[in-house]
């Protein structure tokens, strides 16, 4: 009936248990990562700043009003028969608006709203580098979370056979085969074992707290990590740095068409209009209307002088990061070849492992047969539990390392 109600238990913990897998942790940590927020900010900036560029091409408006006063007017030199001219006053008024109208600005507009989108995808790209950062991260907590649950399970094993053990001798004491002595050796150590559990226990409970901040989905310890399945990794290598580079050149170039564009003629419609004392007819000594239109060609001349240091400015800018890129590209080169030798190393190390634990199996239950026999003491016995315990955990940990490694790996190269 007990054991009836444990499996009961255990059923209803398994089904109630939620579960969690490598990519669904990328994916919770990615979308509630702060640094996403900046995309929203982002959108909204690139649009303010397109917005603004294309309104180069309204009528650009400005109203004035104007006071003076001066110590001496035009006057006409010679005076004419019966004809009196009188002279301007010394206090002049006049209030105008000014309207400027672009007809041709040389793509300058056009530019600066590429310049917006660019730099727009810049930023875009700087949060995505950041972001796939966390993968590295993610799978320290999740494989850390995956080894001490691993380590559990095997903690778990060793004391059942370690209770058959006990049985045993148990039963050998009751016979007087043995002494009490031996059986408390196999308590000792399931009591090792329990504390060592609860010490697997504490650590696995760390990580996952700390898995449970970056996804954002409270975790405890019926939370099931599925173990991932070993990956093909391809040797090609699609950081989002790279793409950051290739955005920064491209920003870069557009500068360029930029100051190319600043030093292009510019065509204009102008048109001014007001009311002021004089107009524009000077001989008028009073308050009039006046205004006044036409069209404005700007052929600027000075950008010329700085045109050609611009330029090669912006060369150099574009040096410095293929420079930064070649650069990028060597580091992380050397990372895939680390990490493609330290699997081959855990990889062979597992074969072993497996040798090993196959041999142990053996001296184990060889020693078990010996225990009943009365051949050898049960600290002889569990000496060989022990023996095949430590090699099970040497080959959860290798493959833990192995799996951590490959994901690695497989983030360095965001494949």
């Amino acid at each position: 009936m007990k054991k009836l109600k444990y499996l009961l238990m255990l059923v209803f913990f398994s089904v109630n248990a939620q579960t969690l897998t490598i990519e669904e942790a990328y994916s919770l940590a990615k979308q509630n990562y702060p640094l996403i927020k900046r995309n929203d900010l982002i959108a909204k900036t690139k649009q303010y700043n397109i917005e603004n560029a294309s309104k180069g091409w309204l009528p650009q408006i400005n109203v004035i009003g104007q006071a003076t006063y001066q110590n001496e007017v035009t006057q006409l030199p010679i005076s004419l028969p019966n004809m009196t001219i009188e002279p301007l006053s010394k206090d002049q008024y006049k209030v105008f608006a000014d309207v400027q109208q672009t007809i041709y600005d040389g793509g300058m507009i056009s530019n600066q709203k590429k310049m917006a989108e660019i730099n727009s995808e810049i930023e875009m790209q700087k949060t995505e580098v950041e972001t796939d950062k966390l993968e590295e991260r993610i799978n320290q907590m999740f494989f850390g979370a995956l080894q001490m649950d691993e380590q559990i399970q095997q903690v778990e094993l060793t004391k059942t056979d370690i209770e058959n053990a006990l049985k045993k001798a148990e039963a050998q004491l009751k016979y007087g085969v043995i002494f009490r002595s031996n059986v408390d050796v196999l308590k000792a150590q399931l009591i090792n074992l329990e504390q060592k559990k609860i010490e697997l226990q504490t650590v696995k409970k760390s990580f996952l707290d700390m898995l449970s901040v970056f996804i954002a989905r409270n975790l405890d310890e019926n939370t099931q990590l599925q173990k991932p399945e070993r990956i093909l990794v391809e040797n090609q290598n699609n950081r989002p740095e790279l793409k950051l580079f290739d955005l920064q050149k491209q920003a870069l170039e557009q500068q360029k068409s930029i100051i190319n564009s600043k030093n292009l003629p510019k065509l204009g419609a102008f048109a001014q209009g007001g009311y002021g004392k004089p107009g524009f007819n000077m001989l008028k000594n009073e308050f009039d209307v006046f205004y006044i239109g036409g069209i404005r060609l700007n052929i600027p001349i000075t950008g010329l002088y700085t045109k050609k240091n611009d330029l090669a400015l912006i060369d150099i800018q574009q040096q410095e990061i293929e420079v930064q890129r070649e650069n990028f590209l060597f580091n992380q080169q050397f990372q895939t070849l680390q990490n493609n030798n330290e699997l081959d190393k855990i990889q062979q190390l597992i074969e072993k492992d497996s040798e090993l634990i196959t041999l142990r199996e053996s001296i184990k239950k060889a020693s078990l047969a010996q225990l009943e026999n009365g051949v050898i003491t049960t600290s002889d016995y569990l000496r060989e539990v022990n023996e095949l315990d430590r090699a099970k955990n040497q080959k959860i940990l290798h493959e833990i390392q192995y799996l951590l490694t490959l994901y690695n790996l497989k983030a360095q190269l965001n494949n």
